[in-house]
């Protein structure tokens, strides 16, 4: 019972996100795992600057929210949306939904973990709609993470490929919560500064 009630709560928190709501989501991802039955929900922010015309950059928040859940000890379900304000007009939009499975391929709590997976979803991120693969490397000696996401738009013409990069903090608080704090890139033309607190349930 106290177990669908933290899976109702934190569905009733990512809620309100959805309603809220561009171009980037912040991956806000790493080879970690939620374990077998537990939920995980991350509430975080990116501010992107998007270059307009020459010497003239627009900047914009990106409020993001992420939902995972442990099928398995080693296979988790993610869901994440979020919304892109740009601080010239403060009119929100959606930036899109997107969901994964993600898989652990090695732990090694005193040396790296490695989890891969695969997804889709819709909005600007994928300019519609869209496929990705994943891989995440921690280094858990440090708390340091890499992150790769290729997204794979299925609109327009031709086959486009973008790459999605992550690397950052990943700060533990507590046993159940973690601050993660990271740059993430496409291509190494956009490029946002995200910051998540992520608690598990």
């Amino acid at each position: 019972m106290k177990r669908a009630l933290r899976i109702l709560l934190a569905i009733g928190l990512l809620v309100p996100v959805i309603a809220l709501s561009g171009c980037l989501f912040n991956i806000f991802q790493t080879a970690q795992m939620v374990k077998s039955g537990d939920v995980a929900l991350l509430i975080g922010s990116g501010i992107m600057p998007i270059e307009i015309e020459q010497n003239n950059t627009a900047w914009s928040l990106t409020p993001q929210a992420r939902f995972a859940i442990g099928l398995s000890d080693s296979v988790n379900l993610g869901l994440h949306t979020g919304v892109m304000i740009p601080l010239s007009t403060g009119d929100p939009g959606w930036l899109g939904a997107m969901g994964d499975f993600k898989f652990s391929i090695m732990n090694n709590p005193e040396s790296i973990s490695l989890s891969v997976g695969f997804g889709g979803g819709y909005g600007i991120h994928f300019f519609g709609w869209g496929l990705m693969g994943e891989v995440f490397l921690d280094f858990n000696v440090f708390p340091l993470f890499i992150a790769y996401q290729p997204m794979f738009p299925l609109g327009g013409e031709g086959f486009t490929i973008f790459h999605d990069i992550a690397a950052g903090l990943a700060l533990t608080l507590s046993e159940n919560t973690r601050l993660l704090i990271q740059i993430d890139t496409r291509d190494f033309a956009l490029v946002s500064y995200g910051i998540g607190f992520e608690i598990g349930f």
